[in-house]
């Protein structure tokens, strides 16, 4: 009776172990970066702006212009698209919060831009990964603790299709 006891209890773990498996890349970015060990992000930037840098900069507004127009209805952030394939997201005060590049000529510090593969994306930024899928796109991304940054990679068929730096208060 004990060793069937035990099979049923082994049988119930390896079900549970295999369900949470299948579940977790569907789990929020929060989960996952709690979880990854750190990379270094501090030299991330887009076209020379980094996450934190200011829309209302005299530098920002000398190459992008005052932002007046915003592309996305969002309450909790203003996006603007200030660029063709660069969107951002900010505080009300200006603060950047997120990047999105969809633009392949728009690389990342490491070089990496839309188009590239997978494992050109591993190469230049490391193992240190988390897997998880979003509207039904396989996303690969990266997180610095200590400079509270992520960039993540959307793909399809392990070709990127746009990535985002973010804050890592973003949702």
């Amino acid at each position: 009776m004990h060793k069937k006891i035990r099979i049923c209890m082994a049988i119930i773990v390896v079900l549970a172990v295999s369900v949470f498996l299948l579940l977790k890349q569907s789990f929020p970015r929060s989960f996952h970066q709690k979880f990854t060990e750190s990379t270094d992000l501090h030299a991330e930037n887009i076209n020379g702006f980094y996450v934190f840098d200011n829309i209302h900069s005299d530098r920002f507004i000398g190459i992008y212009g005052k932002q007046f127009y915003k592309s996305t209805d969002n309450d909790l952030y203003n996006y603007y698209k200030i660029q063709e394939g660069l969107e951002i997201a900010t505080l009300t005060n200006g603060g950047i919060l997120r990047f999105i590049i969809d633009n392949s000529s728009i690389p990342t510090s490491k070089g990496i831009k839309v188009g590239d593969s997978i494992t050109k994306v591993k190469k230049a930024y490391g193992e240190n990964f988390y897997k998880r899928t979003e509207q039904g796109v396989d996303i690969i991304g990266y997180v610095d603790k200590k400079n509270h940054q992520s960039i993540e990679f959307w793909h399809t068929q392990k070709k990127v299709l746009f990535y985002r730096l973010d804050d890592n208060i973003m949702k």
